[in-house]
């Protein structure tokens, strides 16, 4: 995907932040001044009291779609937009903001940077599931960080029987395992002990959380490897943490690379490093 210059844009505001309208009403007259419409999802729109327009729709009117909020919100989008082959991006006003590229402060010179198409795309691996149940596909998602196959109760460990390529490989007893892409690695992976990996990469990363056995360890993959799951009691599919699905113990959890990547906007200026020393401090004693 080509950088194009920007002049109309599709905007999703954090769900349930009605106190949002002030800071889209700033940003739109900016992005105004410079001939670049902005219109609201319907749903945005409706928290705010403005009108908005139906996802489909917007998709097709829109050159890019930007978010307002946190990584949360930007995820949200990028997986609704999934498959849409439109190049999305996020302004931070949440807290840690990896994937939020921009800053309210850095506003005004990136809409210079879109304008004149001095920005770039950066094509992130996104990871597919379906469920097998009953021997027919039950469900299908997409995954910008992960997939957790997790225990419904507090007490007590899942029973994890995973599969590569057909070949069962391992069986995991933790209390969750997270299945994660180089993009997600530095969401819930890296604070359960996973590898942090470059977002650009082809990889799946395979990370128990809590496991029983000390020789249970993070592994990483490459991207073509089908993977297949299946649990001996009721469990839960967590989807980027937005989203719970139940599996029964019959079900088969397949997971592979998706067909589709996610396309995000960042500044040529950003470096991925000098966001990792920044966020994570780095360096710091």
């Amino acid at each position: 995907m080509t950088p194009k210059p920007i002049k109309k844009i599709g905007v999703f505001l954090r769900p349930s932040t009605p106190d949002l309208k002030s800071t889209f009403e700033e940003m739109q007259a900016k992005f105004s001044a410079h001939n670049i419409e902005l219109k609201l999802d319907s749903i945005s729109g409706a928290m705010i009291g403005f009108r908005g327009v139906e996802f489909g729709t917007l998709v097709e009117w829109s050159d890019i779609l930007l978010s307002i909020g946190g990584d949360g919100t930007l995820i949200a989008m990028v997986r609704r937009a999934h498959g849409k082959n439109i190049a999305c991006v996020g302004i931070n006003t949440g807290r840690l903001g990896f994937l939020t590229a921009i800053m309210p402060n850095e506003l005004e010179s990136f809409i210079l940077e879109l304008k004149n198409a001095h920005y770039e795309i950066k094509e992130h691996l996104m990871l597919e599931c379906s469920i097998i149940r009953e021997g027919a596909r039950y469900y299908t998602f997409g995954a910008l960080n992960e997939f957790l196959i997790s225990k419904q109760s507090l007490s007590g460990l899942i029973d994890i029987e995973a599969k590569i390529e057909d070949y069962s490989f391992n069986t995991y007893f933790c209390d969750s395992l997270i299945i994660s892409t180089p993009t997600g690695s530095t969401a819930y992976n890296i604070s359960a002990g996973g590898s942090v990996v470059y977002p650009y990469s082809k990889n799946i990363l395979l990370t128990p959380v809590a496991p029983h056995s000390l020789t249970q360890r993070p592994l990483i993959i490459d991207s073509s490897m089908r993977l297949e799951f299946s649990v001996k009691e009721s469990a839960l599919l967590i989807i980027d943490g937005q989203e719970n699905i139940d599996i029964l113990p019959k079900d088969r959890i397949c997971i592979q690379e998706s067909a589709q990547c996610a396309y995000l906007i960042y500044p040529k200026a950003r470096n991925y490093f000098q966001v990792l020393r920044e966020k994570f401090k780095w360096g710091e004693l």
